[in-house]
């Protein structure tokens, strides 16, 4: 399989194709799309990212990964360096996709419909692994809303959900998908890192099943970061902690909530006195 990609590559070299074309602009990008009929490929970056540098080497050297992206894609970039252009900004719109950080793989139909959204491991096995299945609504990112309305509640697909509802910024539903994931987490494997990742990128609200167990279990929320990272675990419940403390309504809590928060603020060392909250 390798001597064929590399057969491909030489040959794509020879008319000057030794790597993803990209297209100048969307609009130009989304024409050639409905002229081929090949949904549309969007590499969203920033050009002073270090992540980004290695995926853009990929798409520059890796014959594998040229073929396909040629082959089977219009393909686009967006540079978040500076200010979007309104086209690129208003596609991100209207697919309610809200970016907090780079490289992101997307995907989008002829239609500009969306498809599929990857911000995952940086290897050529993953990358084409994304690409592949963002044509499946079976395996896309589009049919997460439809296998959980016709309920599929595996771990894999409920939390594939609530990484979406996170970009699409639904606090309302990430709130009841996060604790369906909760629900049906194996309870066994509760103090694992799985369940801290699940704590950290998107549970958003003390309610939530994953909170309750960290918060009760603060003795083991530990070591699961390294670097410059290392020793950040609880600032996940702090985080939550503080946002519900800032609500406007505060005052008007009745006492058991009260009591409740204070205990939240006690065991985080948040101030010496909780009472300031109040």
């Amino acid at each position: 399989m390798k001597k064929f990609y590399l057969i491909i590559f030489l040959f794509l070299s020879a008319f000057g194709y030794a790597q993803v074309v990209f297209e100048k602009s969307l609009s130009e990008a989304f024409k050639k799309a409905k002229e081929q009929n090949k949904p549309v490929f969007i590499e969203y970056f920033n050009s002073d990212c270090s992540v980004c540098k290695r995926l853009a080497t990929l798409f520059r050297e890796d014959a594998q990964i040229i073929s396909h992206f040629n082959s089977k894609f219009i393909n686009y970039a967006m540079n978040t360096y500076d200010d979007l252009p309104a086209e690129d900004a208003a596609l991100l719109q209207k697919a309610n996709l809200h970016f907090e950080s780079v490289p992101v793989l997307l995907f989008f139909d002829q239609n500009k419909n969306f498809l599929h959204y990857s911000s995952g491991d940086i290897t050529v096995k993953s990358i084409m692994n994304e690409a592949k299945k963002s044509v499946f609504p079976e395996y896309n990112s589009a049919g997460l809303k439809s296998k959980y309305e016709a309920g599929d509640r595996s771990v894999r697909t409920l939390y594939a959900y609530a990484n979406l509802l996170v970009l699409n910024k639904n606090d309302e539903k990430l709130k009841q998908v996060t604790q369906d994931l909760f629900l049906n987490f194996n309870q066994s494997e509760l103090a694992r890192k799985k369940s801290y990742l699940i704590l950290k990128r998107v549970v958003i609200d003390s309610e939530n099943g994953f909170f309750k167990f960290w918060m009760d279990n603060l003795d083991l929320l530990k070591d699961f970061e390294i670097g410059d990272s290392k020793g950040t675990e609880k600032s996940y419940l702090t985080k939550i902690v503080l946002k519900e403390l800032s609500d406007p309504n505060i005052k008007k809590w009745d006492e058991a909530k009260k009591n409740k928060y204070k205990e939240y603020i006690i065991k985080l060392n948040l101030v010496e006195d909780p009472n300031v909250f109040f």
